[in-house]
């Protein structure tokens, strides 16, 4: 297992939470990091992989402060699964 995974992992198992936010370049992903179950030599190397992610474009992003806050609804999208490459990652955070 590649470095990151294996950081995302770690913490994952720290906090019990496999929840996650992914920023690139241009977008901000929200999903969960898929639990490889012992079998994690069929994650691919140097990429993440999500379940039920949900892709928005930061430069469509509003800064809406109320607590349900739903006006990014129509410019983000919707994906079982998401691969994304370890190159293309700006940052993470694991949440609560």
């Amino acid at each position: 297992m590649d470095t990151i995974n294996k950081t995302i992992y770690e913490i994952i198992k720290k906090t019990g939470s496999n929840r996650i936010t992914v920023i690139t370049d241009g977008l901000k992903i929200d999903g969960y990091v898929y639990e490889c179950d012992g079998k994690c030599k069929e994650v691919a190397e140097n990429i993440l992989t999500l379940n039920d992610a949900i892709v928005c474009r930061l430069e469509d992003y509003c800064s809406c402060e109320e607590d349900e806050c739903e006006c990014n609804d129509f410019v983000c999208f919707k994906y079982r699964w998401l691969n994304i490459m370890h190159s293309k990652i700006v940052s993470f955070s694991i949440l609560d």
